[in-house]
C-alpha cells in the first residue's frame, strides 16, 4: 500500500471559477480601447486639473522660499536647496495633498510623478527668476 501525503491527495472542493465582467461591443472603439463613461471622464479630468494646480501652487511657493531663503543666507548651495524643496514637495503631495482630495493614487506611475515634479521645478525656477529680476 502506497501512502500519499496531504499534498498529493485530490481535494474534494474545487475553487469557483470567476469570470471577468463582459464588456459591451459598443464600449470598445476601433483601436481596441474601452470608452469611459461620462462620470469617469469627469473624475479623470478633475484629478488631472487638481494635480496640475497643486504642482503649480507648490512651484510658486517653492520659488518664494528659494528667493527669501537664499537671499538671507548668502553662502547656501542653491542646487542643494532645490533638491530639498523637490523632495519635500514630492512627499507632501504624495502623502498629504492627493489623499486629502481622495485621488486614485494607484493610477499614477513614475512618468506621472516625473511630470508633476517637473511642473513644480519649472514654476519654482520661473518664480525665483522673476523675483530676482524685480526685487533685486
Amino acid at each position: 500500500m502506497v501512502k500519499r501525503s496531504a499534498k498529493t491527495q485530490p481535494s474534494a472542493e474545487k475553487p469557483e471559477r470567476v469570470d471577468a465582467e463582459p464588456v459591451e461591443n459598443s464600449q470598445i472603439t476601433a483601436s481596441g480601447k474601452v470608452e469611459q463613461t461620462p462620470e469617469e471622464k469627469k473624475r479623470a479630468y478633475r484629478e488631472s486639473l487638481t494635480r496640475t494646480l497643486t504642482a503649480t501652487a507648490f512651484g510658486i511657493i517653492s520659488g518664494f522660499v528659494c528667493y527669501y531663503l537664499l537671499e538671507a543666507a548668502v553662502g547656501m548651495f542653491w542646487p542643494g536647496v532645490l533638491i530639498v524643496l523637490m523632495t519635500l514637495t514630492y512627499y507632501t503631495q504624495r502623502r498629504l495633498v492627493f489623499p486629502a482630495f481622495k485621488m486614485n493614487m494607484a493610477a499614477l506611475n513614475w512618468k506621472d510623478w516625473f511630470g508633476i515634479q517637473f511642473l513644480v521645478l519649472f514654476y519654482c525656477l520661473v518664480t525665483w527668476t522673476i523675483l530676482l529680476n524685480v526685487l533685486s
